[in-house]
């Protein structure tokens, strides 16, 4: 018997305690009524009555007790046991279970549970095991049991969900479980169908020393594989018309048989609207277009299905083969809102503005619904309804300056194009960001060009490429000088070094300010390829567009405040509102989705959602029933139902720089942490002394009442 902490034996010199109590003998005097002493004799009182122990049992359970808490403490363990030590040494395992959606593909799931369980038919009493569930991301089901029946368990409970595989998350979690084990071997048991889309390689990515990884290959089964591929829309626009939606869906064959007349329904807020056939090669794909329909209502509930309305002889109901999760693609439709700009002239007939308003309304997405407006606009209600304002070559009034600034900071964009009119009030000189100087005449000489963009800035993003705009065609004949705040960005420059474009953030809104005309007077911009781009870009910018995707794969993040503000829930002004929106998943779970809170005065807080489940997502502000809500289409990663497998070898490799794979040989010495670990007697020992505790007591009770 050894002991992992033995100075607590120490301790066991309180066992003299108890045999103190027990020799402590205290005198019973029985007193006697006697009218008189003083005829009596004085004599001294002597015990000859030995002190001796007499109640043997009860000293005995207050020893017994005593010494087994302390031993307990000292943490006692058989050094060299058969049940601390097996035939190589116990092992710290880690079984990391794929439950991508490919898993659910037939049989597949059942036949890795029972792989899983029985992987871990062989484990010792002294092993530990942890069960790791994987797709996207990795997480813990089970920790550190030397319990297999409980690991099974846990194994038959789990299910395949809608996220797509990932090895490196799961190997990487199981790393950090095994750094942490005191046990000489360690073992990762991996039980997948090793698709090879799971697995891209990292060079950071190193089990423990020592640790063993095992592959453990579900078979996966065979049959019919067809997968729908994201919808195309095409948004149809008439002049007096609403505006009308095709819908053209895709359907991939990634079997080994051709499919004949496969039926694909189109969905409206689960109504079907229209059913058409395709036939599929293997290997190959098909598309068909359904008759284009008309949007009125915002978030509109559409999906396209694979199978019949009553399937027969398929499972699950309603799908084509045996993988349900990808015979279905949602998606949602809302009417195009376009984003109102003001377009504010010297003499408000637009003249002067005609290529603005003419690259305007050529804006497709979004689509910009422009109004031309003279600077007596700004003294009304006409800011309240953009949220974008264009200020071409105009003088600014104090009073109108103070109406722009809070447009601003509420969350709205503006664009001032300067020219030999334009002029902001001095009072408020340092809110622009930059400062208005004096007109550069280029008539004479070589005319200025733009160059010095900032490619890494949304307005010249799209532009990065080759061949995707050459703005240095452009010639400035005269322009502005521009003096930049400190806090401004200077966007682009012209080859003097001066500054062309300069934009400055203020509150929850974008000022910009370019240093010349959007006309032909001071430059040629206008008749220039990249000038209807960059206008959109510019539009796009500054009134805080997003374009909201029709759809999104599970395991992405939708941005709630950008999709409020997108779908017309909120306004740029309101969207860092701190109210907690309340989410409907499409299991029916409810949750609260509370915004972090942001500095006052800061950029609007984003609120973030992640998509862990397949179908329709429902998020409304809190006790809040005006604005349509946000719905959101989740939809599986179509990579995943591609059935190609990786060699698992590649793995092992990448992991150890080696080939080797399953459990080490040889006898290890087990260290003296793990064998106490394994064998837990300490635990008893309490156990066992809390009991005698007990049993003395009540004795101790019977005797004091016997002894009365």
């Amino acid at each position: 018997m050894s002991f992992l902490t033995p100075l607590f034996l120490v301790a066991l010199g309180a066992l003299a305690v108890p045999v103190l109590i027990h020799l402590t003998q205290r005198e019973r005097k029985s007193v006697v009524q006697f009218p008189s002493l003083m005829f009596l004799r004085k004599i001294p009182y002597e015990s000859v009555q030995k002190r001796r122990i007499r109640d043997w049992v009860l000293l005995m359970l207050r020893l017994a007790a005593l010494g087994m808490i302390v031993a307990a403490f000292a943490r006692p363990f058989l050094r060299g046991s058969e049940l601390a030590a097996a035939p190589g040494g116990a092992r710290d395992i880690v079984v990391l279970l794929d439950r991508s959606y490919s898993m659910g593909y037939g049989d597949t799931w059942q036949r890795a549970q029972q792989a899983a369980v029985q992987a871990l038919s062989s484990t010792t009493p002294a092993d530990r095991i942890s069960l790791v569930l994987f797709a996207d991301g990795a997480e813990v089901a089970l920790r550190s049991t030397p319990d297999p029946s409980r690991a099974s368990a846990a194994i038959n409970a789990a299910s395949p969900g809608p996220g797509s595989t990932k090895y490196g998350p799961a190997l990487k979690l199981a790393g950090s479980l095994l750094a942490e084990s005191l046990l000489p071997r360690r073992e990762v048991i991996l039980v997948s169908d090793f698709q090879r889309g799971g697995w891209q390689p990292d060079d950071t990515l190193r089990l423990p020393g020592g640790a063993t990884l095992t592959n453990v290959v579900v078979e996966v089964a065979t049959g019919p594989n067809l997968a729908l591929t994201p919808v195309a829309l095409q948004r149809i626009r008439a002049a007096g018309q609403p505006e009308r939606v095709g819908v053209t869906a895709g359907v991939l064959n990634r079997g080994t048989t051709a499919a004949a007349s496969v039926p694909l329904r189109l969905e409206m807020d689960g109504r079907v609207v229209q059913t058409l056939t395709a036939s599929v090669e293997p290997g190959a794909s098909a598309t068909v277009t359904f008759a284009p329909l008309t949007i009125t209502a915002a978030n509109t509930r559409a999906s396209v299905r694979l199978g019949n309305d009553k399937p027969e002889g398929l499972s699950p109901p309603g799908s084509v083969d045996a993988l349900a999760r990808d015979n279905v693609f949602h998606f949602v439709i809302t009417p195009s809102a376009p984003v109102p700009v003001l377009v504010v002239g010297q003499d408000g007939r637009g003249d002067a503005s005609l290529y603005l308003s003419r690259a305007l309304a050529i804006g497709d997405a979004p689509h910009f619904d422009t109004s031309m407006q003279s600077p007596d606009a700004l003294a009304g209600d006409a800011l309240a309804r953009a949220r974008l304002i264009i200020l071409n070559d105009v003088v600014v009034s104090e009073a109108a300056a103070a109406k722009l600034v809070t447009f601003v900071e509420g969350g709205g964009g503006l664009l001032l194009a300067l020219g030999p009119r334009a002029s902001w009030p001095a009072a408020r000189a340092a809110w622009l960001p930059a400062g208005l100087a004096t007109t550069v005449d280029r008539t004479r000489g070589a005319a200025a060009k733009l160059s010095g963009m900032d490619y890494g800035h949304a307005v010249f993003e799209p532009f990065r490429g080759p061949r995707s705009g050459d703005f240095s065609s452009a010639r400035f004949y005269s322009y502005r000088a521009l003096t930049a705040s400190k806090d401004a960005t200077v966007l682009a420059r012209f080859d003097t070094g001066e500054p062309a474009l300069v934009e400055r953030v203020a509150g929850r809104g974008r000022a910009i300010v370019f240093a010349s005309t959007l006309d032909l007077s001071w430059n040629d911009l206008a008749l220039k390829p990249v000038f209807l781009p960059f206008i959109h870009q510019l539009g796009r910018h500054l009134s805080g567009f997003k374009e909201q995707p029709a759809w999104l794969t599970v395991g992405q993040v939708l941005d709630v405040t950008a999709a409020e503000i997108a779908a017309g829930a909120t306004t740029a002004g309101t969207a860092s509102s701190q109210t907690a929106r309340t989410v409907l998943a499409p299991s029916g779970q409810r949750r609260e989705l509370t915004p972090p809170a942001a500095p006052p005065g800061a950029a609007p807080t984003s609120t973030a959602l992640e998509l862990g489940e397949q179908g329709f997502y429902e998020i409304r502000v809190a006790g809040r029933d005006a604005g349509p809500g946000i719905v959101a289409a989740a939809n599986v990663n179509l990579a995943e139902s591609n059935l190609e497998r990786m060699d698992p070898k590649e793995l092992v490799v990448a992991i150890s720089g080696d080939g080797s794979s399953g459990p080490g040989g040889g006898q290890d010495v087990l260290p003296d942490e793990a064998q106490e670990l394994a064998q837990r007697f300490w635990w008893y020992l309490l156990f066992a002394g809390i009991l005698l505790l007990i049993a003395e007591t009540v004795l101790a009770q019977r005797l004091s009442r016997a002894a009365r």
